[in-house]
């Protein structure tokens, strides 16, 4: 028997992918630009002070309603936080940030346009060293005959130059001239006592020297010689004068 041929299946028909729709982008909105305030400036009361200093910033010309730092030299040393009022004003008490060297510093502001005020930070105070106390000498009473007290001499010391001997007082201007003066006057003097010491050396006479026997003499001593006799007269001083003519009778 002749058998028929099976019919071929029908292929199932592939459906056609759907397309999904493409969703609408959302608008982007555009930014707001906000003014920046050109005259906006810091005013601080006190312009120069020491670490502990309270200073009083004033701002003004800021925007309205706008909250910013106020920081010293860099963003990280913040003073503050403020915001200002309705007219864009602002006031704030700050103090100096912790381990600042002394100098000049800036207290600026965070928002446009960053104006910033000048401060002068003072380091503290060198402290005087204390000056010994003088040790005093309490004086002794002493009793009055009449019983009424007489009045002590209280000690007084003196100290010059807080304490320094005279060695560093002369030594030190004003003064260090004295010692020179007083050295050339020594000079001046020694060398005027010398001239006048060899101007006064007496000159003393020759001296002779006679030597003498100690042992006594034996011998007679021979008596001094005779003193020669006054030699004579001339013979015209022998001679008697001759006598004088008598005067002539008047006539």
């Amino acid at each position: 028997a002749i058998s028929a041929p099976s019919p071929a299946p029908t292929p199932t028909p592939t459906p056609s992918p759907s397309s999904a729709p493409t969703p609408t982008p959302s608008p982007t909105p555009s930014p707001v630009t906000t003014p920046t305030p050109t005259a906006a400036n810091i005013v601080l009361d006190i312009a120069a002070g020491g670490p502990s200093t309270r200073i009083t910033a004033t701002g003004s010309y800021f925007l309205a309603n706008e909250s910013m730092s106020l920081f010293w030299d860099t963003q990280s040393h913040v003073a503050a936080s403020v915001t200002t009022d309705s007219s864009g004003n602002f006031s704030k008490v700050v103090t100096p940030f912790a381990g600042d060297s002394p100098g000049a510093h800036r207290l600026c502001a965070t928002v446009p346009p960053g104006p910033c005020a000048n401060f002068t930070l003072q380091g503290p105070p060198t402290p005087t060293p204390p000056a010994p106390p003088s040790p005093s000498t309490a004086p002794t009473p002493s009793a009055s005959p009449s019983g009424s007290p007489s009045p002590s001499a209280s000690p007084l010391t003196l100290t010059v130059n807080g304490g320094r001997s005279g060695l560093d007082v002369i030594t030190k201007p004003p003064l260090v001239f004295l010692p020179i003066i007083a050295l050339l006057a020594l000079l001046a003097a020694l060398a005027y006592w010398v001239l006048m010491r060899g101007d006064r050396t007496p000159v003393l006479p020759s001296a002779s020297v006679v030597h003498r026997s100690a042992r006594p003499e034996i011998e007679p001593v021979a008596p001094p010689p005779a003193p020669p006799a006054p030699p004579a007269p001339p013979a015209s001083e022998l001679q008697p004068p001759e006598p004088s003519e008598p005067p002539d009778p008047p006539a």
